[in-house]
């Protein structure tokens, strides 16, 4: 009978093998013409500033506009690096060649490489002469992949880029010859789990407690730096003999912050960073050290969780915190009085989820509080509505792609706040 078995599962994997040679490859874009827009991965992210998706800076030698465009400048010599990913990963590559064209606006040392379900390429430098477009075709064995890759993100850096030089990297027409089973599909011989409705994406909660200020880092390489105090040493002396709060905002950033969590409407771009500057704005401005979880942290912790997902559980963000800011005392403003506010917001780690069923998980790990109890939390989407717990996994399905609103009903002590994120399905 173990005989028996032993050839049929034999016979079947023999057959399967037989059908991956079989297989012809084909050629799949990345990014091309400026119709798909990707996203940088922030956690690890040394580039000074974002990608800008659709640029227009003209028609170059080899490259015509759209295009993407990184750009910045540092006050210290360094490696600027980056992961991006795709509409169309991830992808099961197989040989074949990584296409791009890449140009510079100065003298630079581009490198590219591949980051897999399980690891990352090797990285293949190219010498860049400024203002001179160059088309590459880099086989798969020069980055060291001499098999089958399930390819999840592609990482881009420019190297050694001096002090006080602004550059700019552009680049296009970003594919890979030789794509098996079909665009974002992974290869049913690959090790790497298929993403389907039948077998999520498994998610492990932690068990730490909300109000805890440790976080030990889970799929970040290392433990992410506070924000930067704003108050200086005697400006925090100050301020602690007028108030017992941990933070003291401006009225302009109070308000900043009232806006955003009432906004009706707001793009999903915008909608992701909304609770990541919310955080950035009060914590920065602390008045005493470690009283919370560091929200840079937990924001991109869950935004890699996001992507080893491929953007299908998405950990939900949540924010309860007690504050005050500076309003004028007189119509002069010659003074000011603390006015005791509170932040209670929820927040998503991505501006756009893959597919029309996404898992939103809340765990104690991802919440920046000092209560011992947490919120509770309504999700609605179509109108349909239902309540997520700590340690709960909601599935969330939305009625077509493109731009979608979900509503958080949020209640805290006798505080209520309803507050509409956005997101784009894809």
């Amino acid at each position: 009978m173990n005989y028996r078995m032993f050839k049929g599962v034999a016979f079947a994997g023999a057959l399967l093998a037989l059908n991956g040679f079989a297989e012809e490859c084909k050629g799949v874009a990345l990014y091309s013409d400026g119709s798909d827009n990707g996203q940088m991965i922030e956690s690890g992210r040394t580039f000074p500033e974002l990608p800008e998706w659709k640029a227009n800076w003209g028609n170059f030698d080899g490259m015509n506009a759209p295009y993407i465009r990184l750009s910045g400048v540092k006050n210290v010599q360094g490696d600027w690096k980056g992961l991006l990913s795709f509409p169309t990963l991830p992808l099961h590559v197989e040989g074949g060649v990584l296409r791009l064209k890449v140009r510079a606006t100065q003298n630079a040392r581009f490198g590219i490489w591949l980051k897999g379900s399980l690891s990352e390429s090797r990285i293949h430098y190219v010498e860049l002469a400024a203002n001179k477009t160059q088309s590459l075709e880099i086989p798969l064995a020069g980055l060291g992949v001499t098999g089958a890759m399930d390819v999840m993100n592609v990482g881009v850096g420019l190297f050694q880029v001096p002090q006080y030089q602004y550059t700019t990297l552009f680049f296009d027409d970003v594919g890979f010859s030789c794509v098996k089973n079909g665009a974002g599909g992974v290869s049913s011989s690959s090790f790497a789990m298929e993403i389907t409705d039948e077998s999520p994406w498994k998610y492990e909660f932690s068990n730490v407690d909300a109000w805890s200020v440790n976080r030990e880092t889970r799929l970040l390489p290392a433990k992410e730096a506070e924000f930067s105090a704003a108050y200086s040493p005697q400006e925090r002396n100050a301020l602690i003999s007028t108030t017992d709060a941990d933070f003291c905002v401006s009225m302009l950033d109070h308000a900043k912050i009232v806006n955003s969590v009432q906004a009706s409407e707001m793009t999903a771009k915008k909608s992701r960073l909304a609770w990541f500057d919310n955080l950035y704005t009060i914590v920065r401005n602390r008045l005493r050290e470690n009283v919370v979880a560091n929200p840079k942290q937990l924001y991109f912790e869950a935004e890699a969780v996001a992507a080893n997902s491929d953007y299908t559980v998405i950990p939900l963000l949540v924010a309860d915190l007690d504050y005050v800011y500076r309003a004028c005392a007189d119509d002069a403003c010659g003074s000011t009085r603390n006015v005791n506010a509170h932040l209670l917001t929820a927040g998503l780690p991505t501006s756009f989820v893959r597919g029309s069923k996404v898992s939103l998980v809340l765990d104690p790990y991802f919440v920046v509080t000092k209560q011992r109890v947490l919120p509770s939390i309504s999700v609605c989407v179509s109108g349909t509505c239902k309540s997520i717990s700590p340690k709960e996994r909601l599935e969330l399905e939305f009625p077509s792609a493109g731009l979608q609103t979900i509503v958080f009903k949020m209640k805290s002590g006798g505080r209520s706040v309803e507050q509409k994120l956005f997101v784009e399905v894809k």
